[in-house]
């Protein structure tokens, strides 16, 4: 009987030492936890803000891709423009070298 009583002040006590780090033990827990949770939330603003950067990335490729775009279909233009410059100073000097032709024959 004894030494069924020793053995159970025995467990007793190991428990009330489990609980005292049980107790311990919880108490980091929660400390670690209101550390942790801060930079949780600062992890989710720092990945939407990433997501809402990807998106205008996104965006200004896409403007970028047209206004490349449209800056080829001014240079096309530009070019096509110049050609027929040219061909019209050619159809300009042909006249006026034609109206002197005309001009020096009236004389």
């Amino acid at each position: 009987m004894e030494t069924k009583k020793l053995g159970i002040m025995e467990l007793k006590k190991k428990i009330q030492e489990l609980e005292k780090f049980k107790f311990v033990l919880d108490y980091k827990i929660n400390e670690l936890r209101r550390e942790v949770d801060p930079r949780n939330v600062k992890i989710l603003e720092l990945n939407e803000k990433a997501t809402k950067m990807k998106s205008e990335l996104k965006h200004f490729n896409r403007v970028n891709s047209n206004l490349t775009l449209i800056v080829q279909d001014m240079r096309m233009r530009q070019e096509g423009l110049k050609k027929e410059l040219c061909e019209m100073s050619k159809s300009i000097n042909a006249q006026d070298y034609e109206k002197k032709l005309v001009q020096d024959n009236v004389y």
